[in-house]
C-alpha cells in the first residue's frame, strides 16, 4: 500500500510539471492511428487463437492422447521444477496408467498477449479412480486435485507452443475406503526460503468408534519421485479438540521445490482392522538463497573511494 500510494504522489507531481510547464500530448498522425488499431485486434485474435488451443487440448488430454498433448509443447519447454518434455511425456504417462479415467477441467482467469509472448492463468482441476484396489481394503481412491498457476506460450511457426509452466498452488487428496467420508485438514506454507524451517500439521474429525494414526513427509519434486521413509503415529491428544498430527521440516537446499505428504491410517477401536486410507499431498515452492558477489580487494580492505572536491567558485 504504501509503495503504491508513493508512486501516485510521483506520477500525480511528473504530471503537474508537465502541465505547468505548457508539455503537451502531440496528436497520433493518420499512419500511427492506422498501426494501433490492427495491433489491438491482432492481440485480440491471438487470444482467440489460444483459447482455440486451450480447448484442444483438454479435449486431447482428457482422451490420454499423448502424441496430441505433446504436441502442443515446444521442443525447448523447460518448467519451474526443471523438467523438460520428455519428463512431462513420462509423467502424463504414468499419472494416466495410474488413474485410467482421469478427467481435468481448466478455468482460464486471464491470457496475456505480448508480440510472440502469450501467458495464461488458469486454475485447475483433476479428478480421477486409481487402476488397482488397496490391499486390505478392496477399494479404490478418488482422486481430486486443485491447482492454480500460468501457462508460458510462445509462437513457433506460425502456431502457439507451451515453453513453460509454473505451479503456484497444488492440493491432491485420494481417499480409500472409509476415508472418502472425513474431511481431512493438511496445513502448510505454499512458499518458503530455502534451509529454513516451516510446520506442517494434519487435523481432522474422526467418528466415534474409529482410530487414527499418520505420517508427514516431505521431498524434493524430481522425475522418478523419492520416496521419503514415513514415521506413523497415532494421532491420539486428550488436550487437542480433534486429533492432530504436527512435523517442523527444513526446506532443501538444492534449489528444488518439494511436495509435502500427508497419510492418514483409519483403524477400528481394538486398531487391528484398516478401514481407510487418505493421502493428502501440497506443493512446497522453495525460494533460493542468493549467493552475495564477491567482494573486491577494496572493499575487503576497507578502503573508500576518495569524495569529490567541493568547487566554490563564486559566479559574479
Amino acid at each position: 500500500m504504501k509503495i503504491f500510494q508513493i508512486k501516485s504522489q510521483t506520477l500525480a507531481a511528473s504530471f503537474l510539471l508537465l502541465l505547468t510547464t505548457g508539455w503537451v500530448v502531440p496528436p497520433l498522425s493518420a499512419a500511427e492511428e492506422a498501426t494501433e488499431a490492427p495491433s489491438i485486434k491482432s492481440s485480440e485474435l491471438e487470444k482467440k487463437n489460444i483459447e482455440t488451443l486451450l480447448q484442444n487440448l483438454s479435449r486431447d488430454w482428457n482422451s490420454h492422447n499423448i502424441d496430441a498433448v505433446m504436441g502442443y509443447y515446444a521442443d525447448d519447454y523447460l518448467n519451474n521444477d526443471g523438467f523438460d518434455k520428455k519428463t512431462v511425456q513420462e509423467l502424463t504417462k504414468d499419472f494416466w496408467k495410474e488413474y485410467p479415467d482421469a478427467k481435468s477441467n481448466s478455468q482460464t482467469k486471464e491470457i496475456r498477449v505480448e508480440g510472440p509472448f502469450g501467458v495464461i492463468d488458469s486454475r485447475d482441476t483433476t479428478t480421477g479412480t486409481t487402476a488397482k484396489e488397496m490391499v486390505g481394503l478392496g477399494t479404490k481412491g478418488e482422486l481430486v486435485s486443485k491447482s492454480e498457476g500460468q501457462l508460458y506460450l510462445k509462437q513457433q511457426g506460425g502456431a502457439w507452443k507451451i515453453i513453460g509452466d509454473r505451479i503456484d498452488y497444488e492440493k491432491i487428496k485420494v481417499t480409500f475406503g472409509l476415508a472418502r467420508q472425513l474431511e481431512p485438514v493438511f496445513a502448510a506454507p505454499e512458499q518458503v526460503k530455502a534451509g529454513k524451517q516451516f510446520s506442517a500439521k494434519l487435523e481432522l474429525d474422526l467418528p466415534a468408534g474409529l482410530t487414527a494414526m499418520g505420517s508427514i513427509t516431505n521431498a524434493s519434486v524430481q522425475y522418478p519421485t523419492p520416496r521419503p521413509p514415513d514415521v506413523w503415529k497415532f494421532m491420539t491428544d486428550p488436550a487437542a479438540e480433534r486429533p492432530l498430527l504436527e512435523r517442523v521440516m527444513t526446506a532443501n537446499t538444492k534449489n528444488r521445490n518439494e511436495l509435502l505428504m500427508a497419510t492418514v491410517g483409519l483403524t477400528n477401536a481394538s486398531r487391528n482392522s484398516l478401514m481407510g486410507v487418505a493421502i493428502l499431498t501440497r506443493r512446497l515452492n522453495v525460494v533460493p538463497v542468493m549467493e552475495e558477489e564477491p567482494k573486491t580487494e577494496a572493499a575487503k580492505a576497507g578502503t573508500a573511494q576518495p569524495e569529490p572536491k567541493s568547487n566554490n567558485t563564486k559566479i559574479e
